[in-house]
């Protein structure tokens, strides 16, 4: 009888070792003594904060799990001398794992729990629909560049539909995942990712929050989303101010809009990602109108919605972006999403040396045409 409860007595103190609230995170080609940080973000606050801190030993650190509730979690990866690495996951109780190597540094591999395992296979289900949307963008770059708007309109069009026919895909795994989804937290979280992308009015935005379970609308997460849902209400508009934003250039440089904006006559805030397909075929109007008109005092900040730097990079040299770039590789938790009321992009905004919005969302021929007019006043 004694043996027996030394051996339940075993089997107790395994299960809670196996059931510790711990963040498990596996490294490839990242070097020992590497800061990794566990981040959450408060409501209202741009930027993630810290809630733990470890260094990698031998590819392996392990760090306790501080979320009690759902929310939104990151872990960020700071090798020294390198750009920090940044790998978003769902901040819930249990033991959460998370794989990364340094080679492939847009592949992370999360799990432990249910819900991070569940995100994981979403995730690598849609991953191989943006790689081609990615590949046929650089595959019809060449053709995208050298087009004119005014001659090779119905080649630019052609692009434009093969580009949606693939993007179709991808769209039907997204409204699958969510309508398996629309009460779960897997639901919320994508709710959350993707409010301000969404086509939908805010009314409607709230509607589908009210049916969420009580118990996740009170969570972290879900009050994240309220928040949201009450603040997307779209209220720039030409004559009001461009809020300011602050982000990194590729250099690794601090950048504000309103020192960027000091002395210009006209600039464009143009709100894109790499990953953006109607931002990548729009680039080459933009390419064209800088060309043009910046010597007579226009010019571009590009603002970025990307997640990983190094496609970031690869777009602006590809794309022969040659005006100035920042982002926060911050995906749609970008604090300029709900700031602005970003409902897709790309978004842009004409604004003059103090902010004072002149036009919105421009493209091709109209942007040129109302650049001109500015200048000519």
């Amino acid at each position: 009888m004694k043996k027996l409860g030394v051996l339940l007595l075993g089997a107790l103190v395994l299960i809670s070792c196996q059931n510790k609230n711990v963040i498990e995170v596996t490294t490839k080609n990242i070097p020992d003594n590497t800061t990794v940080e566990v981040l959450f973000k408060e409501i209202g606050n741009d930027l993630p904060m810290t809630m733990g801190t470890a260094v990698i030993v031998n590819g392996k650190v392990s760090l306790d799990n501080p979320f009690v509730e759902l929310d939104e979690g990151y872990l960020s990866i700071k090798e020294e001398g390198q750009t920090e690495h940044a790998i978003f996951f769902l901040g819930e109780p249990g033991k959460i794992t998370i794989e990364y190597d340094q080679h492939h540094p847009d592949k992370p591999i999360i799990g432990g729990t249910e819900n991070n395992i569940n995100y994981q296979k979403f995730l690598d289900q849609i991953n191989p629909y943006i790689q081609k949307e990615n590949e046929f963008l650089d595959s019809n770059r060449a053709a995208l560049l050298s087009a004119s708007a005014d001659v090779d309109l119905d080649k630019r069009e052609k692009i434009q539909k093969q580009f949606d026919e693939l993007s179709q895909a991808a769209n039907k795994i997204i409204a699958d995942f969510e309508q398996q989804n629309n009460r779960t937290a897997l639901g919320l979280l994508m709710m959350y990712q993707n409010l301000s992308s969404k086509t939908k009015q805010p009314s409607d935005l709230k509607e589908d929050f009210d049916k969420y379970p009580a118990e996740l609308k009170k969570t972290k997460l879900g009050k994240k989303v309220q928040h949201l849902v009450n603040g997307t209400n779209g209220d720039l508009a030409v004559g009001g101010k461009l809020p300011d934003f602050k982000g990194k250039t590729p250099e690794g440089n601090q950048q504000t809009l309103h020192t960027f904006l000091e002395g210009k006559k006209v600039v464009l805030v143009d709100i894109w990602a790499s990953w953006c397909g109607p931002c990548r075929v729009e680039n080459p109007n933009l390419v064209k109108a800088y060309q043009t008109y910046h010597e007579q005092g226009f010019d571009i900040i590009g603002y970025s919605l990307d997640k990983e730097e190094a496609a970031w990079k690869k777009a602006i040299e590809v794309d022969k972006l040659e005006w100035i770039q920042v982002s926060n590789l911050m995906y749609w938790d970008d604090p300029i999403v709900p700031i602005y009321g970003i409902q897709g992009i790309p978004a842009s905004y004409l604004v003059d040396a103090n902010g004072t919005i002149l036009a919105m969302n421009l493209k091709g021929n109209e942007l040129s045409k109302k650049i001109k007019e500015i200048l000519n006043k």
